[in-house]
């Protein structure tokens, strides 16, 4: 029996406007389609910055993605209508993280569009420091957005999905659209029967006197009082007549400031059994004191001082961990632009942070030291922490990177590895020029 049940929808406009429907499946649908139709992985027609590519008995492909969600595409000819397509995850920490499309296009085909599509310009977008970073944002007739990167040394043209996968790639486009100065901007949104759904979690702040408009606007009617699911305060539970539910700090009970809530948080689930698992999780860890340990306390923990003895262990568990293929790995510039590609699409997990990170650090170190020509992995006891912290040593008897820095970057979201290992020396440089001016 075919499977018919999809997790997200996806409709592709390619650049000559050739409109390509492609479903997204979670793990098990994907492994199930893999099973039923006889999946076979095709190496030839892997598609760049994807884990796999699997053709179906039926005709239709399977492109398998590093967080094992995969794409299923009707046949191998809209496969190759989409070669110039980069399906991407969108990472803002504080919205759903769906999968989407950007097109990378030449700089002057980019010019090209403008001249003949004359699309809209959404003048709100724009740069606060057009001498180093200039760039425009256009909305095309197709609802895709064009990005149009001017800056001198880095011109570039890219057609988004939508402004939410602009923002996800573009820290100054985020911070404009989702940067509010009115700080109950989204208490009024609320108010006005918006269910914010594409928020994760879908929770917020909210005054007490917006409660009345959320109730009427959103068709709410209580089912149940008293419900716990954070900290020590409960909500009152109220259905929509739109299906979701709305979860209510209670106002009046006794909190820090007396016994009325001068704040209240609002909580949305799309289905009932998201509020029981949230009690459920609220039940199991609400005994449970905050532990703070050392950023190397677990790799202390279970490796000690000899770390070093685990490198190429560790970094042979890596592509399993990041799932790409392990002939895939290598030490250069090819290597770590897949493994930061597939820490793209892993960074949203992070239960499973513990597990990738040290093959990660010792395959950049690996990498270091390969591609400088210089420096040994050691450990070094911190006896204050009583931890002991993987280094590398170069000959000048110097960090080849700050441990602690490349933990912080990576453990905050995945960035350029070579940035958070501080490859080509420019923080070792900043941290040297901020101690000559203090001087």
């Amino acid at each position: 029996m075919t499977i018919n049940v999809y997790s997200q929808k996806l409709k592709v406009i390619t650049v000559d406007k050739t409109e390509v429907d492609v479903n997204i499946l979670d793990e098990s649908t994907k492994k199930r389609l893999i099973n039923q139709f006889d999946g076979k992985q095709d190496n030839s027609i892997r598609k760049k910055w994807t884990s796999r590519t699997f053709t179906l008995s039926d005709g239709r492909v399977i492109v398998e993605f590093y967080d094992k969600q995969a794409a299923l595409i009707d046949n191998l000819i809209k496969f190759e209508q989409l070669k110039e397509v980069r399906f991407t995850k969108n990472k803002i920490d504080f919205l759903k993280k769906n999968i989407s499309y950007k097109i990378e296009l030449g700089f002057e085909q980019g010019k090209s569009l403008i001249e003949t599509e004359r699309p809209k310009r959404l003048n709100n977008l724009k740069s606060e420091i057009p001498e180093h970073l200039d760039f425009e944002v256009y909305e095309l007739n197709s609802s895709q957005i064009l990005f149009m990167d001017n800056s001198k040394n880095n011109k570039a043209a890219i057609i988004y999905e939508n402004l939410k996968t602009l923002a996800s790639d573009n820290s100054d486009i985020l911070e404009q659209l989702y940067g509010f100065e009115d700080d109950e901007i989204l208490m009024k949104k609320l108010a006005q029967g918006d269910a914010l759904m594409d928020y994760e979690p879908n929770e917020h702040l909210i005054y007490p006197k917006y409660i009345k408009d959320v109730i009427k606007n959103h068709q709410l009617s209580p089912i149940e009082n008293r419900v716990y699911v954070a900290n020590d305060f409960y909500g009152n539970l109220y259905q929509s007549e739109n299906g979701y539910y709305v979860l209510i700090d209670e106002v009046n009970q006794k909190n820090g400031a007396g016994n009325k809530m001068l704040i209240l948080t609002l909580r949305i689930y799309e289905t009932l059994q998201e509020v029981r698992n949230a009690q459920a999780r609220y039940e199991e860890f609400k005994n449970e004191s905050i532990i703070s340990e050392h950023f190397y306390q677990k790799i202390s923990d279970k490796y000690g001082n000899k770390f070093p003895e685990y490198i190429n262990q560790l970094v042979e568990s890596l592509p399993s961990i990041l799932n790409f293929d392990k002939e895939q790995l290598t030490f250069d510039s090819t290597g770590i632009a897949l493994i930061d590609e597939a820490l793209l699409w892993n960074g949203d997990n992070y239960e499973l942070f513990d597990s990738w990170f040290p093959p990660v650090l010792a395959y950049y170190g690996q990498l270091y030291i390969l591609n400088k020509k210089d420096g040994q992995w050691t450990t070094t006891y911190d006896k204050e922490n009583k931890v002991w912290i993987p280094q590398i040593i170069l000959r000048d008897k110097t960090s080849a990177f700050d441990m602690f820095d490349f933990y912080k970057d990576l453990s905050e979201g995945p960035i350029p590895l070579q940035w958070a290992g501080d490859f080509d020396g420019t923080k070792k440089k900043m941290r040297s020029n901020r101690r000559k001016n203090s001087h």
